[in-house]
């Protein structure tokens, strides 16, 4: 009798243990090693580039000054609105720590941004006036930039502000007409000066990501005056707002 519950025990605990295999071979038990592995946590250090485009607007101040003839230029000062579009590329570098963001953007862009006036305020000998149409008008043709960036980052948004420098290709003209005699000048020069502003982003993917940004530039410049003999400054007040798209680039990035 005492052999059979002996033989019945283990009877049981063969099929207990073949039960315990199929469940296994069915899926019925997870082993810890084909988890998958955690997804990575989402960063803004890293390398990136991208594309932007928008539009600008400001006002561009002409100054001549010196001589013309021998005599005194005086009040010949003119300010008009310029506004167009600007467009180009970005490169730059972000570095996380905690939710602050650091990092630098180079950015170098094509423009069409323009403005004239056809009551420019200058003068001729003396002070006297000239007595026919005074036309100026200003076309920025490019802008570069180098800016700073710190902001301060709620996982996939970041909100930053920027500080650095600007460099643009900007061409004058302006045309003067008396009873006696007509001039025609132009300056075509590169201005620059300082840059500062900011902006919001928002990655969509651990490596893709758009932002709207403001950018104020005080472009400046200082040479010859559009008249003969005479000296002149030209400034450009401009503010560009820009819609960007940036691509994560370097080791790390599915995009690499």
């Amino acid at each position: 009798m005492r052999s059979q519950y002996i033989s019945a025990a283990g009877l049981a605990l063969v099929v207990a243990s073949s039960m315990t295999v199929q469940a296994a071979d069915l899926g019925g038990y997870e082993s810890f090693k084909d988890a998958p592995p955690p997804a990575p946590r989402f960063t803004w250090s890293g390398v990136y580039g991208g594309l932007n485009a928008g539009g600008g607007w400001g006002k561009s101040k002409v100054t001549e000054s010196g001589s013309f003839f021998t005599d005194d230029l005086v009040g010949n000062y003119a300010s008009y609105n310029v506004n167009g579009f600007i467009g180009g590329l970005q490169a730059g570098m972000n570095r996380q720590y905690g939710n602050w963001v650091l990092g630098g953007e180079f950015n170098l862009s094509g423009a069409n941004i323009d403005g004239s006036s056809g009551n420019c305020e200058f003068t001729g000998p003396s002070g006297g006036p000239f007595n026919a149409a005074q036309t100026c008008s200003t076309t920025v043709n490019w802008v570069a930039s180098g800016l700073f960036k710190a902001g301060y980052a709620w996982n996939r948004w970041l909100t930053y502000g920027t500080v650095g420098w600007a460099v643009a290709g900007i061409d004058h003209k302006a045309s003067y007409t008396d009873d006696d005699i007509s001039f025609a000048g132009a300056e075509n020069e590169t201005a620059d000066g300082i840059a500062f502003g900011g902006g919001v982003e928002y990655a969509f993917t651990n490596d893709m990501s758009f932002g709207v940004e403001y950018t104020r530039m005080n472009l400046k410049a200082d040479g010859d005056g559009f008249l003969p003999l005479s000296t002149g400054s030209r400034d450009v007040d401009l503010n560009v707002v820009r819609a960007k798209l940036n691509f994560k680039l370097g080791p790390g990035s599915k995009l690499w």
